[in-house]
């Protein structure tokens, strides 16, 4: 996975300049790699960061997967003013394939709408459950990279993606209550023995300061009480262009490339190609949260 990260790394050295550049670049060997991006309270970004760093793999010319499961408030067709017609509520019910909820997005970026569909996953009929692992199955050789939005905070949804992730990017600000609440799903994502590791994201810093602060505080908590070693992916710093995409119906990414935030989110999505190598694919991750949902234990696993 060591060439990814370097590709990635050179498209982020190509962006001080006045042209991006765009090289069409090798599919990975490798499964799938799923990566959930959460947070422990709304209002940080997430979803926002979820969009700019699925279309900056995109862009990189990676096969990417964007599924929204944010329960309730399922918002990536909204930022991006798509109207999908179907989501992956449909298919559970067998009322479509999967391939028939998919929305395209720009950039090449393929989106799934998710509905209330993850956790109906408890219930499919076994007949649907065989077609959409077959589905899955055959996505899973055309998909490099699914990047799943979660709800905020901790519920049963988010704990059964993220302990199924490859690698969590946990979304907070130097807000003390966003903090707090990180620090809560930390604690919960420990006790269940999450698989991925856990990279923080500081979204909205004032400056470099602000951001480090806010990170060291729960890198040391996190180690000193629960003995985890956080990762720190990176800084966002608060940026008017974010708000301004958002009222255009674009991400940030997309609307203003040179801006601060897109240009440190760059360096955030430089990371992914060099995280975790374990990856089981796409078929994998969907069967542990059906093990999740019906409180079985996945065969080696910690659940």
């Amino acid at each position: 996975m060591n060439d990814q990260a370097e590709k990635l790394r050179r498209l982020t050295r190509a962006l001080p300049k006045k042209k991006f550049v765009h090289q069409a670049l090798e599919s990975s060997s490798q499964k799938c790699r799923i990566i959930a991006v959460t947070s422990g309270k709304g209002g940080v970004g997430k979803t926002n960061i979820a969009l700019a760093i699925s279309l900056i793999l995109a862009k990189a010319k990676y096969r990417v997967l964007l599924l929204d499961a944010d329960l309730g408030l399922a918002n990536i067709d909204v930022l991006l003013g798509l109207l999908p017609k179907y989501n992956l509520t449909h298919v559970i019910k067998g009322e479509c394939s999967l391939k028939d909820i998919i929305v395209q997005g720009p950039e090449g970026l393929q989106i799934i709408p998710g509905g209330s569909g993850i956790e109906e996953l408890a219930n499919i009929e076994p007949s649907v459950l065989q077609n959409l692992l077959q589905d899955i199955a055959a996505l899973d050789k055309k998909v490099d990279y699914l990047v799943i939005d979660t709800a905020a905070g901790i519920n049963n949804q988010v704990l059964a993606i993220t302990l199924a992730a490859h690698e969590i990017l946990l979304i907070t600000t130097p807000e003390p209550t966003a903090l707090t609440d990180a620090y809560g799903l930390i604690k919960v994502l420990k006790k269940h023995s999450a698989a991925g590791h856990i990279n923080l994201v500081i979204n909205m810093v004032k400056d470099i300061e602000d951001g480090q602060a806010a990170a060291q505080k729960l890198i040391s908590v996190s180690k000193q009480f629960l003995n985890i070693n956080l990762g720190l992916a990176g800084y966002v710093p608060f940026d008017k262009a974010v708000q301004e995409a958002i009222r255009q119906n674009q991400s940030y990414i997309l609307a203003y490339p040179r801006s601060p935030a897109s240009l440190r989110t760059w360096r955030i999505a430089s990371l992914l190609g060099g995280l975790g190598q374990n990856s089981t694919g796409i078929q994998d991750f969907i069967k542990n949260i059906i093990f999740f949902f019906r409180g079985e234990r996945p065969e080696g696993g910690d659940w």
